[in-house]
């Protein structure tokens, strides 16, 4: 969960509060805790990840307010047109094609505000903005830019002045030699072409999202008009970053003046964007989650506690308009959460349940405990590994018949399908276990997900086994032991299977029926995952040992 520090002097001007004292009890609502203290600084915990407006000072002491009734007026209101543009390149596409800007004027930076400025870019851009992927921010003195502002590509060999370096270097250098290039190098790793911000007299006013240039692109205090850049890959993430920043500084007495964004081949747009979400609930259901008759509750004061806009109980509902800073209401549960929370969670009558259920464990697990005990006293050990795991080790590495199914947007390939299998999961044991004492016996019991013949997915719970330095006799007999103390008939019936050395392997029939498969693995997949010893093992639906 998000951590920030945040100087308390800042944060208790800004939250409108003399001290902190019940600071912790005032936090619950925001579901965040506090931390503790350190010097002159708060440690507050965020636990609610779908709201990055609270990763930020501004964004603390903005709900600590609204909740203790000091709600300001509308945000982002009459802001104008735009008097300034940016013009974004078309070659930007497929490396960081978004953009959102806005200038900030009339609040004169100051120590402590600069610091909240850097930890509010730097918490926003490393997990809303996914390390700088998604979303990075820029910061820049107004005054010197010349606008229009030009985001282009350039080749690597681009030469500028980055922040903080004794003088200019190319854009490859940057990356080779400052400690912000080395670390988001990645970012942009098979580019041949890297983005940059130019404004109209030429000068380069940063390398997004690495570094800004060290003229324009140093904020210091006292400074009293500032130009904010947000760049990245997702163009919600980008626009929700740079709305958020415009609401804090906002909040410290900056107005705020949109700039256009000029998209070659995509439709212009003015940002900060100002979102105005709208949730509708039924009063019905407000007073069937919360226990209390909604129409006999405060409806828009509580709803103005969440910084709520617009806040209108008609008929049989109530309707309200989130803040632009928020996108997370998708529900009218999500309205109905807010209301509770306003209203105050421990106000709430507690109801005691009506009926009295005993739970117990599920047939299959109960099952599944009764296997593992016999296979512990077969002297075998436990492994729990994850559901997923990467397409290479299932169909490269391990040769399993049959593709897995794959996930749509992993986070990383190393997890990017779910297994079908339990065994390529103990190979990998095996294959970092060399060091160990042999023979290995280790086992798994977990969910697959494998394709019906019609097409469907089901998931099924398998037991897998592989023995180290051993051969077919070694896995059979503890199979066979297994399905002994079970009172079930163990029969093997031969067959082919790409895993395993040819003749070395057999359906495993349990009662007649059709439950795995059993053999020597092939001496191609050991090499595949680096194993140097004979293995053996098998693989079976669990229920067929019920």
């Amino acid at each position: 969960m998000p951590k920030i520090e945040i100087p308390l002097e800042d944060l208790l001007a800004l939250a409108k509060m003399d001290s902190a004292e019940g600071l912790e009890e005032k936090l619950e609502p925001l579901k965040a805790e506090l931390d503790g203290f350190e010097g002159d600084y708060v440690k507050i915990e965020l636990n609610d990840t779908n709201r990055p407006d609270l990763w930020t000072a501004e964004g603390v002491a903005r709900a600590l307010r609204c909740y203790a009734g000091e709600r300001s007026e509308e945000h982002l209101q009459d802001l104008g047109e735009p008097a300034r543009y940016i013009e974004v390149s078309d070659d930007l596409k497929g490396i960081r094609p978004y953009i959102a800007a806005f200038t900030a004027t009339g609040w004169t930076v100051t120590e402590q505000g600069l610091e909240a400025l850097i930890a509010s870019q730097e918490k926003l851009a490393a997990s809303f903005g996914r390390d700088r992927r998604t979303a990075a921010i820029g910061f820049y003195a107004l005054e010197g830019i010349d606008f229009p502002v030009s985001y282009r590509t350039e080749t690597p060999a681009a030469r500028f002045h980055p922040l903080g370096e004794e003088g200019e270097m190319s854009l490859s250098e940057v990356l080779q030699r400052t400690e912000a290039g080395i670390k988001y190098a990645g970012i942009l790793k098979g580019f041949s072409r890297y983005p940059v911000l130019r404004d109209r007299s030429g000068q380069m006013l940063s390398f997004p999202p690495v570094l800004n240039s060290n003229g324009t692109g140093r904020v210091v205090p006292g400074q009293s008009a500032l130009f904010c850049e947000v760049t990245g890959t997702d163009w919600h993430t980008v626009n929700l970053t740079a709305t958020i920043l415009a609401c804090n500084l906002e909040d410290r007495g900056a107005a705020i003046e949109p700039v256009e964004i000029r998209y070659g081949d995509m439709e212009d747009t003015v940002t900060p964007v100002i979102y105005t979400d709208t949730l509708t609930t039924d009063l019905d259901q407000v007073s069937r989650v919360l226990g209390e008759e909604a129409r006999e509750l405060p409806l828009k004061k509580l709803l103005e506690k969440m910084d709520y806009g617009s806040v209108r109980v008609s008929g049989k509902t109530v309707t309200g308009v989130m803040p632009p800073y928020r996108r997370d209401g998708i529900h009218p549960m999500d309205m109905i959460e807010d209301i509770a929370i306003a209203r105050g969670l421990n106000n709430l009558e507690p109801l005691l349940p009506s009926e009295y259920t005993v739970g117990s464990a599920a047939p299959v697990e109960m099952l599944a405990r009764s296997v593992k005990d016999l296979l512990v006293g077969a002297g075998c050990e436990e492994i729990v590994r994850p559901v997923l795991t990467s397409r290479e080790k299932i169909t490269s590495l391990t040769r399993t018949p049959g593709d897995p199914i794959a996930i749509r947007n992993p986070m990383t390939a190393e997890y990017g399908v779910v297994s079908n299998t339990l065994l390529p999961a103990l190979l990998e044991v095996e294959s970092v276990s060399g060091h160990a004492a042999f023979p290995h016996r280790v086992f798994s019991v977990g969910e697959v997900l494998q394709r019906t013949p019609e097409g469907m997915c089901e998931t099924v719970v398998n037991l897998a086994l592989t023995a180290g330095d051993a051969d077919f006799g070694d896995v059979h007999s503890i199979l066979g032991a297994l399905c002994h103390y079970r009172s079930l008939n163990l029969s093997l019936e031969e067959t082919d299977d790409p895993r395993f050395i040819p003749g070395r392997s057999a359906r495993v029939l349990i009662d007649g029926q059709d439950a795995g498969i059993v053999g020597e693995f092939h001496p191609g997949v050991l090499d595949s995952w680096g194993i140097t010893v004979p293995v053996a093992g098998f693989e079976l639906v669990l229920e067929r040992l019920g």
